[in-house]
């Protein structure tokens, strides 16, 4: 790809709703172009237009040609809504789909084995979380027993990934981050992934921003950085799906 920002910027333009004008605040960078591409090319990812039973469809009575389906066959869109006078681009999925993409294709995790914009419910009380609340994480992937063996949060901006990295590689527990950085990741608690990746514009590839997590207690997670992603988990028995 000669010049991977171009290319991408041209195909995020092309699904905006309507043909609107795509105001992209915070600039695109090559890693996450580059990977954002692969997705596509690779169909890790596919846009498609809206079918008639689509959520935003219905809401403000327009398609776009920006839906798309996570691996659970949930809808998602590249923009935020389909009318007004430009297109709201959820910055965040550019990164987002591009360090799934990186995970697949260069280290060798599965997708069958994986989730993309999961939404949950906290299972029980945490920091400041209550049980039964709602969140999504980025992407998830298991292990054979269904374990969460790497989850990836995604930031909109390097700004964002690089204060939330520094914070974490300052304090090292959840328990002693200021309250908004430890809110952002108190799902560790709930899920105990083995591994950590902060991963936004910059800092896709080579990823950056890796952690080993361990749970310490009950509302308590060390991370320990790491160089590089991890191994994938044994991928020798068949898919699961997502708990």
């Amino acid at each position: 790809m000669d010049n991977p920002v171009s290319e991408a910027t041209q195909i995020i333009t092309s699904l905006a709703p309507g043909h609107r004008p795509v105001p992209i605040r915070t600039p695109l960078v090559r890693d996450e172009c580059t990977w954002f591409l692969q997705a596509i090319a690779l169909g890790i990812i596919s846009f498609r237009e809206c079918p008639p039973d689509c959520f935003r469809r219905r809401k403000w009575g327009e398609a776009g040609p920006d839906h798309f389906d996570t691996p659970t066959g949930a809808p998602r869109h590249l923009f935020s809504k389909p009318t007004g006078e430009t297109a709201w681009l959820n910055r965040e999925y550019i990164p987002h789909l591009a360090a799934y993409t990186l995970a697949i294709e260069r280290y060798g995790y599965t997708k069958a084995r994986s989730s993309f914009s999961l939404y949950r419910t906290f299972s029980r009380d945490l920091i400041s979380k209550k049980q039964g609340g709602s969140y999504e994480t980025d992407a998830e992937f298991y292990t054979r027993s269904g374990a969460v063996h790497l989850q990836i949060e995604a930031k909109a901006s390097a700004e964002q990934t690089a204060r939330l990295a520094g914070q974490i590689e300052k304090h090292g527990k959840l328990m002693n981050l200021p309250h908004t950085a430890a809110k952002e990741i108190e799902y560790v608690l709930d899920l105990s992934p083995s591994y950590l990746w902060i991963a936004g514009p910059g800092s896709i590839d080579p990823p950056r921003y890796v952690y080993a997590v361990t749970t310490d207690s009950h509302i308590n997670a060390t991370f320990a950085p790491l160089t590089a992603l991890p191994e994938p988990p044994d991928m020798t028995t068949d898919a699961i799906s997502a708990t």
